[in-house]
């Protein structure tokens, strides 16, 4: 995708590390044979040769990092395995191997090289021409040759971002979109910022208000009275030349008075019709900016056949430890600003990614792929579940909920609403209706019956949700909680489903005016409960098996005689003997005022037919 066509010299260094090699690398072939060893040496030989040879010295704190252990007298023995080198026996690579481009000319007498990547030994300096040169090459040719990673036409945006961020003054300044011109609108293009608040007491939550919104847009903000990380993502704008930059805290009014209710359900267009998104994975907060100096790369030049030179680097292209398994990705909002946008700049600690539907580019300029960042990474997010098997959606939706409800918020409150936008891209694709974690027909049934995940939650807790929020989380949806969640482990065809007058009535219901069903997530106007038939059991309680509490491993109260169940399906039976598995969701009665008006979720589980009640008169009440 990328080349190094115009980018400075000093990328591409000639002789570095070369002066200080012993007898043995001086007059290596690295070229010579795929999985061949090419060094065998005690742990001990390897660290004394370390101290007069470079590259043996790049091999030892390869060796001695990510926790490795070794003993004085282990034999570590080091491959050659396409263009990186192992440990023997290890699935990860301790170094990278690369050549720089070189013309097609050169490349064609040199057939040796073929199967080494081209990249840079050394990285850009942060912030310099060369560094933004790099950026800027991957926007454009990600605009030219991938049409999937476009947006659309600004004509046809759903709902432009209320607000954006001029960066085109010395003076940035709030812009309402509605007072822009036809003319600015047809080619609306912005860039998003990712990234983490932090803890208050460490950062600066420079955020707009209700007090202050009107001064930003008459007056506008001075540049240096930003947070650092506001500050960088003002840069980069800059520097790669666009106008205007969304940034959560400063474009949707906070606090008393503000928009934030109405504008979170929005997050869906502000990220997928971003021009790209900014990742800020390496900040830590507001405070701590993502440009600051990174560790230069070590790395030792060789010379490779026909005087060419290769370069042995530090293996640094692990997109999968950097982004993925990241700080930031660890924040709650961040796995729907990363599904939803179309193509997505990451700063890290070690280098700059760049990911689209053509996968992920590195700053060395390898590509690599990933089957977790194809999927997130899917500029039509979730084109790939739209082509995928019902049983693929299932464990698809499964999947991103469980690891949806192990991040991480600064307000536990947001947990419903920072999913909303992907949820609802997800109904879409699986042509339904949906709302707070759960699909109807013909995934209804099995998405009601999440779990606590008992491996990483010892108890979950009912989310308090602030007064003034004006929608109401159900029981029955895991975003009413906050904890790890898994989905009970059910066979895709042998379960017969008890849905609607047989068993669970959903929520969602038809407009008059399309006959479709409205979604809700956040939505004040619409029920949020299900109507369901609730029944006693035949036994105590405590003889059933395999019921999971949410609230831990006791039922949250001693009233056990009102608590019942919903059938939500059971065990498919040739016999339609009552001793077929029954998966119900626990349930105790709730009350306002004093007065029971329903009942609400407590928990979930698998009996035993002859565990419930069946004869007699079935209620038929709500679950809140």
């Amino acid at each position: 995708m990328l080349t190094a066509a115009g980018l400075d010299s000093t990328l591409i260094p000639s002789s570095q590390g070369s002066k200080n090699l012993c007898q043995y690398c001086s007059k290596l072939d690295l070229l010579g044979g795929l999985g061949r060893i090419l060094w065998r040496d005690t742990f001990s030989q390897l660290h004394h040769t370390s101290l007069t040879c470079h590259l043996h010295w790049i091999l030892f704190k390869a060796c001695t990092s990510a926790g490795r252990s070794f003993s004085q007298t282990d034999i570590i023995e080091i491959q050659r395995r396409g263009t990186h080198l192992y440990v023997r026996g290890e699935s990860s690579p301790i170094l990278s191997i690369c050549q720089t481009p070189l013309s097609a000319t050169l490349e064609a007498e040199n057939r040796g090289l073929a199967d080494v990547q081209v990249g840079l030994p050394v990285l850009p300096e942060i912030e310099t021409v060369p560094y933004f040169a790099l950026l800027n090459q991957w926007l454009q040719q990600c605009d030219k040759s991938h049409p999937q990673c476009l947006r659309e036409p600004s004509t046809a945006l759903k709902r432009p971002p209320t607000r954006l961020i001029d960066v085109s003054f010395s003076t940035v300044r709030l812009v309402v979109t509605t007072d822009l011109t036809s003319e600015q609108l047809s080619d609306l293009r912005y860039f998003a910022l990712s990234h983490p608040w932090g803890s208050s007491l460490e950062n600066t939550h420079f955020c707009t208000t209700a007090v202050n919104v009107q001064s930003r847009i008459n007056f506008g903000i001075e540049t240096s009275e930003l947070p650092d990380t506001f500050q960088d993502a003002v840069r980069v704008t800059r520097s790669l030349r666009l106008r205007y930059l969304w940034i959560d805290s400063l474009c949707i009014i906070q606090g008393p008075g503000g928009d934030f209710e109405r504008e979170a359900k929005h997050m869906e267009t502000v990220f997928s019709q971003a021009y790209c998104v900014i990742a800020a994975s390496r900040a830590t907060g507001t405070s701590s900016g993502f440009l600051s100096k990174r560790s230069p790369r070590e790395f030792v030049t060789l010379d490779g056949t026909s005087g060419q030179k290769l370069f042995v680097c530090e293996a640094i292209d692990n997109f999968q430890q950097d982004v993925i398994d990241g700080p930031l990705n660890k924040r709650g909002w961040v796995l729907q600003e990363r599904a939803l946008a179309r193509r997505t700049i990451y700063f890290t600690d070690t280098q700059t990614y760049w990911e689209c539907g053509a996968g992920v580019h590195c700053e060395t300029l390898t590509k690599m792929t990933n089957r977790q960042a194809s999927f997130l990474g899917d500029p039509n997010f979730p084109q790939v579940a739209i082509k995928s098997t019902r049983g693929d959606k299932i464990q698809l939706y499964e999947s991103l909920y469980q690891m949806y409800s192990r991040l991480q918020f600064t307000k536990t409150s947001d947990r419903p609403i920072a999913i909303a936008g992907l949820e609802q891209r997800l109904v879409g694709a699986f042509n339904t209706h949906g709302g707070y974690g759960v699909f109807d027909r013909p995934f209804f049934g099995r998405s009601l019956l999440w779990k606590r995940d008992e491996s990483v939650s010892l108890a979950m807790t009912r989310i308090q949700f602030p007064p003034e929020q004006a929608y109401q989380v159900p029981s029955w949806s895991w975003m009413a909680y906050d904890g790890a969640i898994t989905f009970m482990d059910l066979p895709f065809d042998g379960i017969d489903w008890l849905y609607g007058e047989e068993g669970v009535i959903p929520p969602w219901r038809p407009t008059p005016s399309t006959g479709s069903a409205s979604w809700h997530t956040g939505n004040a106007d619409e029920h949020t409960y299900l109507t369901a038939r609730v029944r006693g059991f035949s036994n105590t309680i405590k003889d059933a098996s395999d019921i999971i509490y949410d609230a831990g491993s006791q039922l949250p109260t001693q009233d056990t005689k009102n608590t019942k169940c919903v059938v939500v399906g059971k065990q498919k039976s040739g016999s339609g003997g009552r001793n077929v598995y029954h998966y119900v969701l626990i349930v105790v009665p709730k009350r306002r005022d004093g007065l029971e008006i329903g009942y609400e979720r407590v928990g979930v589980g698998s009996l035993p037919g002859n565990c419930i009640n069946h004869d007699g008169q079935d209620n038929r009440t709500r679950i809140f």
